[in-house]
């Protein structure tokens, strides 16, 4: 079975990840995929995930009419049997090119558990009414768009993260990482710093946490546009001892394994990269109870507290912290959720059999 997979870019995403390992791991289950991306940049999967040069195409053109043609060129000449587009934008081309192409479209642009009355959310969700073949990673984010057809992909965590041995994770020397550490708690966000993220909520409830007399460190990994804005925050709440912005990392892992708790504040997820990959290095989570957050975990191994809601997510990391052993025990069962239902293998085999439904 041959399928063509459509993306804006194969730059650092939830996305981007999940077709990259999807390319790399379905090779051996008779599906060829290929590439077609609109535009190149540099620091993405391609080389990290040992994409085959000769499954990937960029298109040359600018214009939307000359890329509309170079597209329908591109399916001509490859002949794929499914086309899967990872945008709204994505898919409109493959959707005006509908009479003149054969193969099935999916619409797999549902990526979050919300709708908002935006340009780019209105146009998406129009789009998917008129989608025949859709595949979300979650099952909020095909209610959120009316839908009552359709896929659900969820992400699956890659070995990496999931092969640690314990004795590994124990040997970490935090003091390699964290400066004059003194066994505090160490709390640890992996996102984007941008406003759906909502980390207001959480250097919020963490100054409150402080004025409880707890000790604490958080580390928080990703960049993006409100950085300036939240390290002015900081400050003002007198967290600048405790907090650490300190950007993107490669080795996000290295943060994971010495951290206590992960953190996850955000107005709606689909299926969270970001949560699974630390329920695999058998972190307890405390997450908000948005999109699609409640399919992937839930009080056995954490805490979800209501969007924006900081007395709750205070009192949520105040029960955590204040029991090491169920600290212990939340972290345990957040590695077996993710072998049960989340792993590389479950997630091929899910891509495998929609696929072969969708050429029944």
């Amino acid at each position: 079975m041959k399928v063509l997979h459509i993306i804006s870019s194969m730059y650092r995403g939830g996305r981007e990840r999940q077709l990259a390992t999807i390319y790399k791991f379905s090779s051996n289950k008779d599906v060829v995929n290929q590439i077609l991306i609109f535009n190149k940049k540099k620091d993405d999967y391609i080389n990290e995930y040992g994409i085959n040069s000769d499954d990937v195409f960029y298109l040359t053109e600018k214009q939307f009419f000359n890329r509309l043609i170079e597209i329908k060129s591109i399916i001509t000449k490859r002949e794929p049997d499914i086309i899967y587009t990872w945008g709204s934008f994505e898919f409109l081309f493959c959707f005006l090119l509908n009479p003149f192409i054969k193969q099935r479209v999916i619409n797999g642009s549902i990526r979050h558990g919300k709708v908002e009355f935006n340009k780019k959310h209105i146009s998406r969700f129009f789009l998917l009414q008129l989608s025949k073949y859709i595949v979300a990673n979650s099952k909020a984010g095909l209610r959120a768009n009316k839908l009552r057809r359709g896929y659900v992909l969820y992400n699956g965590i890659d070995n990496k993260f999931l092969n640690i041995p314990p004795e590994e994770k124990s040997s970490v020397k935090v003091n390699s990482i964290l400066k004059q550490y003194t066994n505090e708690t160490i709390f640890i966000s992996v996102a984007n710093l941008v406003p759906v993220k909502d980390y207001f909520t959480t250097l919020r409830a963490l100054k409150e946490i402080k004025d409880r007399g707890h000790n604490f460190f958080y580390i928080v990994i990703g960049e993006g546009q409100m950085r300036n804005q939240l390290e002015e925050e900081t400050e003002k709440l007198n967290l600048t001892k405790e907090v650490n912005f300190i950007g993107r990392k490669v080795n996000v892992i290295d943060y994971l394994q010495i951290s206590d708790v992960f953190i996850h504040s955000s107005k709606g997820e689909g299926c969270s990269n970001a949560i699974l990959e630390a329920m695999a290095l058998s972190l307890p989570i405390i997450a908000t109870d948005t999109g699609g957050t409640n399919e992937i975990m839930g009080n056995t191994n954490g805490e979800l507290f209501p969007y924006q809601d900081v007395e709750e997510l205070t009192n949520s990391i105040e029960r955590l912290i204040s029991d090491k052993e169920q600290l212990i025990i939340k972290g345990i069962e957040s590695k077996s959720i993710v072998l049960k239902n989340f792993t590389v293998e479950k997630m091929i085999i899910n891509y495998v059999s929609i696929l072969k439904k969708l050429e029944e």
